[in-house]
């Protein structure tokens, strides 16, 4: 590669990692961006859970077996881990207030 190039590819790097550290260092966004992506993470290990229950186990494959996965208790947690990442990542990207540094 010429050296013209590589100073571009260096460019580019250097602008990701500022832009990457201002976002980290931009207060609560790092964590709040954690919490709700943990929060999903759960929901998707809450969802296999939920189809291998025992309820969807005994339940015949297809239509069947998804009605009775989401009957059973453990899709109500997935639900709420679900909607409660949503609501967590969603509220990371809202404006700041006023007030707010």
């Amino acid at each position: 590669m010429s050296s013209k190039a590589l100073q571009h590819v260096g460019l580019i790097r250097d602008s990701f990692v500022s832009s990457f550290f201002n976002f980290l260092h931009s207060g609560r966004s790092g964590y709040v961006l954690l919490c709700g992506l943990l929060l999903l993470f759960l929901a998707g290990v809450m969802m296999v859970a939920t189809f291998d229950s025992r309820e969807a186990r005994a339940a015949p494959a297809g239509w069947e077996q998804f009605i009775a996965a989401t009957g059973s208790n453990q899709w109500v947690s997935c639900s709420f881990l679900l909607s409660a990442g949503a609501i967590v990542l969603s509220l990371n990207y809202l404006p700041r207030l006023e007030g707010e540094q």
